[in-house]
C-alpha cells in the first residue's frame, strides 16, 4: 500500500527526538499532502492504533491520545474545540467509524465503539456503542469473553 499516515506521524516523531530542527515538519506536511489529512506531530498515539486505508482524510490534532489497539477508519477528525486547551482522549480497543467526528475535551471509554457519521461532543462510557449526530448511546457491549 506504500506509507501511510502512521509511517509520517512515526518518522517525524522520530527525527524530531533526533533534535533535527526542520525535517520533522517537512516529514509530516508531506504526509498530510498526500493522504488529505493530518496526524500532528505533538498527538500520542500508542504503537498498536490503526488507521483506515492508511489514514485517508484523517485529522489528529494535537494534544490528542489514543489508546492501544484503537482503530480510527477513514476521514475521522479528533480535534479540541477550537480555543480549548484541552483535546479527546480516547481509550483502549475503540473503534471510530468513518467520517466519525470527536470534537472537545471528551474522553472515549475503552472498548467503545463510535458508528460512522457520529459526532461526539461528550464523553463516551467504556463498552458503549454511539452513534448519530449528536452522538447517543445505542447500547452497552459485554465484557470481553475470558480466556
Amino acid at each position: 500500500m506504500g506509507p501511510t499516515a502512521l509511517t509520517f506521524y512515526r518518522a517525524a516523531r522520530r527525527l524530531r527526538e533526533l533534535g533535527l530542527p526542520v525535517l520533522p515538519g517537512l516529514v509530516a506536511a508531506a504526509g498530510d499532502h498526500l493522504l488529505h489529512g493530518h496526524v500532528d506531530i505533538d498527538a500520542r498515539l500508542h504503537a498498536s492504533v490503526g488507521l483506515g486505508y492508511g489514514g485517508v482524510g484523517v485529522v489528529v490534532a494535537p494534544g490528542v491520545e489514543i489508546g492501544e489497539g484503537s482503530f480510527l477508519a477513514q476521514n475521522v477528525s479528533v480535534e479540541p474545540l477550537l480555543g480549548e486547551a484541552r483535546a479527546p482522549r480516547i481509550g483502549r480497543n475503540v473503534f471510530v467509524g468513518a467520517g466519525a467526528q470527536i470534537i472537545g475535551p471528551v474522553t472515549v471509554g475503552d472498548g467503545a465503539v463510535i458508528g460512522a457519521g457520529a459526532l461526539v461532543t461528550s464523553d463516551v462510557p467504556p463498552l458503549a456503542v454511539v452513534a448519530g449526530a449528536p452522538a447517543r448511546e445505542l447500547a452497552r457491549r459485554g465484557p470481553p469473553p475470558s480466556p
